[in-house]
């Protein structure tokens, strides 16, 4: 048997702004995912490969990688466990829409390190497991309606994909924010079962209850806002979500695509010190490959099919491959020192940044918890970033002005709300990025003066 062999030779000698010219030809705005547009470049950044803390373009320059796969690559690129896993899973035959003992260890694996995973569901991606979680909170409670943050985001289903990045002038009072459709093509009944709330705002959360209380069915969060940037909770209010949802019979949902396995290996549940109902792991959780987790208490999870009537099915659940990666991942967070380690490197990177940020004289506030952390320009370094209208007013141009200079040193940046590095990085490729990031924020200095 003849051993086919796939060559995009032709696209390999177009120049960036060439092949993104012959994207647009096949994929509709030249790319596979909205979010893979860099603003700052004018088209995708081309990666021809990842390794460790770097990714190589297509001339073969490296860059430190402060992307980071949108934060899912915590063990680096290319790191030597999950390439063993998947090539287990290979030479075990691509095996999917089957059951194994695999996911029964990883079900099992989680349910000793996630406070609220009595069980677990696999799915692939953070999209599709929020959905499903929605429509088991819904029958689990027999109720509807869903409250859920300004600028969180939980993904692109049509109930899901409102209010996480609206326009101001769009968005309704401070106070009480209408659900604005983050997309075309979503239809208007699907507001209906929907509130929306100011975060870090307790009043404002408190009368959202006493109007609805008795028809929501759960009430989504991310514990960490990470897709504002980087806000944290204030003090207290993830045990007043709590308490509140107790109060009405509600579930709390967290949505840990981003914080699990970031902030801690228990997750911004550990990390808070607050057990939700229901939450959706994700991004790290693969670390690189694409899988997510459907995790909660018993009672709530036994509503799924075929022990109860809520559906969540799919030939890709639990794809083999992304099943042992995320295993091999868990045995990597688990190994003593890990938290240690990352967290050491946060002081030290953190600590440089904010005093580049003051010698700059640069208006840029940096927010940051665990290894992720956001960058508001043209705000007050020293005032606390606590809800999305005030990260929607910070200076955008700055931004990308910032990202275009880095890229150019040699480290990457994309255009996102939120930024970060992983564990192999070392505190040499952190001097690096310190670096590019004192030049950029140079750059930034001269043009506004």
């Amino acid at each position: 048997m003849t051993m086919m062999r796939y060559s995009n030779d032709a696209l390999l000698a177009l120049t960036d702004a060439e092949l993104f010219a012959e994207a647009q030809r096949y994929l509709p705005g030249g790319v596979s995912a909205t979010a893979r547009r860099n603003a700052a470049v004018g088209h995708p950044f081309y990666i021809a490969r990842g390794d460790g803390a770097h990714v190589y373009d297509r001339d073969g320059r490296p860059y430190i990688d402060l992307c980071i796969s949108h934060g899912a690559s915590l063990l680096g690129h290319n790191h030597p466990a999950i390439t063993a896993a998947v090539r287990q899973a290979l030479d075990l035959g691509i095996v999917c829409a089957a059951e194994t003992e695999h996911q029964i260890a990883l079900a099992k694996r989680l349910s000793e390190i996630v406070l609220c995973a009595e069980m677990a569901r696999f799915s692939s991606s953070g999209t599709e497991t929020m959905m499903h979680g929605l429509r088991l909170a819904r029958a689990a409670t027999g109720r509807d309606k869903i409250i859920k943050f300004e600028g969180h985001f939980h993904g692109y289903s049509d109930f899901l994909n409102f209010s996480w990045a609206p326009p101001l002038d769009k968005a309704g009072s401070e106070r009480q924010p209408i659900p604005y459709p983050e997309s075309a093509g979503i239809p208007a009944q699907a507001s209906q079962t929907l509130i929306v709330v100011p975060f870090n705002d307790p009043d404002a959360l408190e009368a959202a209850f006493a109007a609805h209380g008795g028809e929501v069915a759960a009430l989504v969060m991310e514990p960490i806002n990470y897709d504002s940037g980087c806000i944290p909770p204030k003090p207290g209010f993830v045990q007043l979500c709590r308490q509140v949802c107790d109060r009405y019979g509600a579930l709390l949902f967290f949505d840990e695509v981003l914080t699990a396995f970031r902030v801690g290996l228990g997750g911004a549940q550990q990390y808070l010190g607050v057990t939700p109902d229901l939450a959706v792991l994700g991004k790290a959780f693969g670390a690189g490959m694409p899988i997510s987790a459907l995790v909660g208490k018993r009672e709530v999870m036994m509503h799924l099919r075929p022990a109860g009537e809520a559906e969540m099915s799919g030939t890709y659940l639990a794809h083999l491959t992304a099943v042992l990666a995320a295993s091999a991942a868990l045995e990597e967070y688990s190994r003593p020192g890990f938290y240690e380690q990352l967290d050491a490197r946060c002081e030290y990177f953190f600590d440089a940044f904010r005093q580049l940020i003051e010698r700059s004289g640069v208006k840029v506030r940096l927010q940051h918890v665990g290894p992720r952390f956001g960058l508001y320009f043209g705000l007050d370094p020293q005032m606390p970033i606590t809800n999305y209208r005030q990260a929607a007013v910070q200076d955008r141009a700055q931004l990308l002005a910032f990202v275009r200079g880095c890229i150019e040193r040699g480290i990457y940046f994309h255009v996102a709300a939120h930024h970060g590095f992983s564990a192999v990085h070392t505190e040499a490729d952190l001097d690096r990025a310190l670096e590019a990031i004192e030049g950029a924020l140079e750059d930034i200095s001269a043009f506004r003066t």
